[in-house]
């Protein structure tokens, strides 16, 4: 092989070598830290378990869960302080209502439970 040839195959390889170098690699996400509520806030569970009511139950049991075009009222004597027994219909579903177990967390069904157990008439 010529020395022209070998040259040129050198600074081919150098020129490929540097040109894989200079990529920038890219930067990781790191997920933001979790900060602790302040003292003076409503439990994380009334208030991850009222959005959570807001966007999946609402539309059936009203705002208020005080019934709505599909579903029965639930600020009633029945369910106020029966977490145990809403969480259980929320994930299996009854009549109707359609079961929420694999759309939700076991935990945000618990959060569920608690916020309706918590409303009043």
């Amino acid at each position: 092989m010529s020395q022209r040839k070998s040259m040129t195959i050198t600074i081919c390889l150098c020129f490929l070598l540097l040109a894989g170098c200079s990529k920038q690699q890219p930067t990781p996400v790191v997920p933001p830290t979790p900060t602790t509520p302040p003292a003076n806030t409503a439990p994380i569970t009334q208030v991850g378990g009222a959005a959570l009511y807001t966007t999946n139950c609402a539309g059936c049991h009203g705002v208020t869960g005080a019934g709505g075009s599909a579903g029965p009222a639930i600020n009633t004597d029945e369910w106020k302080n029966n977490s145990s027994k809403i969480q259980a219909i929320t994930k299996n579903g009854q009549n109707k209502m359609p079961a929420f177990a694999g759309k939700l967390t076991d935990g945000q069904i618990k959060d569920i439970g608690d916020y309706v157990a918590s409303l009043k008439k």
